[in-house]
């Protein structure tokens, strides 16, 4: 097929064109509706008995204390592996999550080596308004707290004598994601594309259904033989 068929078709069957373009110009509206997405990058750092974050020596990193808060992590997410990133810094919505938690040891390597160089869990919640991010912050800040209380009730019966652990007060911020202008018409322009693509695709591939429908009959329809008898045409 060429390009001069192809404007053929898609020119016969604007129709389907017209219903894609509508179609995509609907989820593009949404998507724009939606209006970005709210993130938190809440950290708990754990200290030795009777030190504080501000200590030169807290024990934030010491290996046991640090290998303490990978065991809360690790109870918190059941036992699954978080996924690394190819930089530390890298955002949990930068993924493409629109809603979900990620809870892990501070890492400070990449996807091809982990680096913990301190007792601080991450928490990273992506979600749709701020009353969801604050309200799963408050329940996963809660339940750090009442698994490092519960790993070490048995062996430390006395609080004064338990590894601590402390939220950086700058870290419970809760910021809104929104996509810039740029991205905004590169957004548009690439449904636009999309929605060029995919419109003549399906104007070309019903164009062609139909004219294979109705090929047979017309090849099919000829004109009879007339009979004769005794020289007389019937």
């Amino acid at each position: 097929m060429t390009v001069r068929d192809i404007a053929h078709a898609s020119f016969r069957r604007w129709y389907v064109l017209v219903l894609v373009f509508a179609l995509m110009a609907l989820l593009a509206y949404a998507l724009h509706r939606d209006g970005g997405t709210f993130t938190t990058r809440t950290a708990v750092t754990f200290t030795l008995p009777a030190a504080t974050t501000l200590m030169a020596n807290n024990g934030s990193n010491d290996s046991s204390v640090i290998a303490f808060a990978g065991a809360i992590a690790s109870e918190i997410n059941r036992g699954k592996p978080v996924a690394n990133y190819s930089s530390a810094d890298a955002p949990y919505y930068g993924a493409g999550v629109r809603e979900g938690v990620l809870v892990s040891l501070r890492n400070e390597g990449n996807q091809w080596m982990a680096v913990f160089p301190s007792a601080t869990i991450e928490i990273q919640i992506v979600g749709p308004t701020r009353e969801w991010v604050e309200a799963r912050q408050q329940q996963l800040l809660t339940q750090i707290a009442t698994v490092a209380g519960a790993q070490q009730s048995l062996a430390v019966p006395t609080a004064e004598n338990r590894i601590t652990g402390t939220v950086e007060p700058t870290s419970t911020r809760i910021d809104k994601i929104v996509p810039s202008r740029v991205t905004e018409i590169l957004a548009f322009a690439a449904m636009g594309l999309a929605g060029s693509i995919l419109g003549i695709w399906a104007a070309v591939a019903l164009d062609l259904a139909i004219r294979r429908r109705s090929a047979p009959g017309r090849l099919g329809r000829s004109r009879p033989m007339p009979t004769t008898w005794g020289g007389i045409a019937a």
